[in-house]
């Protein structure tokens, strides 16, 4: 009598909400230990790179899964194949190309190495060449992950560190002059 007749209802969307709730509000260490099961299965070592607590920092907000998270985490971890080619053709443009070469100039000697200080100096090259920081750090965003979307970008660039923040933004500026 205490049962009703109508077919029981599964709402995924309210189950992907409540496990990015959990993620959100979950001890970063206790998220990290299972993401890296995750990672692996991706090919990622999570030892060669950023610490993944901090990266699960970085990404908890928008992760609804564990596999979600691991796959947005894998470009700290290695190289992307390419660039996506929306967010490139958009953002990695000629008119740009000068401001991020200041901005691998200022990175090449920022001392500290700080989320702070990273922002700080996108900010300032950005005024410098009459630019929005919005419109030096989303090319900046495309350079180092390879899409138009990730973590804010001084925390993704802290993360990814000085010789691979660099590196990627050397093969950025080679692909706007390849691309004439």
């Amino acid at each position: 009598k205490d049962v009703h007749r109508a077919a029981s209802a599964f709402n995924t969307e309210k189950l992907l909400w409540l496990n990015q709730h959990y993620i959100k509000i979950s001890d970063p260490a206790h998220i990290a230990h299972h993401l890296s099961w995750h990672m692996g299965r991706l090919g990622v070592d999570p030892a060669q790179g950023p610490d993944l607590v901090e990266v699960v920092k970085a990404l908890r907000e928008r992760a609804k899964t564990l596999v979600e998270m691991a796959q947005a985490a894998t470009f700290f971890y290695r190289d992307f194949e390419s660039y996506d080619e929306k967010a490139a053709a958009k953002h990695l443009t000629s008119e740009v190309s000068e401001a991020l070469s200041g901005l691998h100039g200022g990175l090449a000697t920022l001392t500290p190495w700080s989320p702070e200080a990273i922002h700080q100096l996108i900010t300032d090259i950005a005024g410098k060449h009459g630019l929005s920081m919005g419109k030096l750090a989303q090319p900046l965003r495309v350079a180092v992950t390879g899409k138009a979307a990730s973590p804010p970008i001084d925390v993704t660039v802290h993360l990814l560190g000085r010789e691979v923040t660099l590196q990627r933004l050397r093969d950025a500026l080679a692909h706007i002059r390849a691309a004439g």
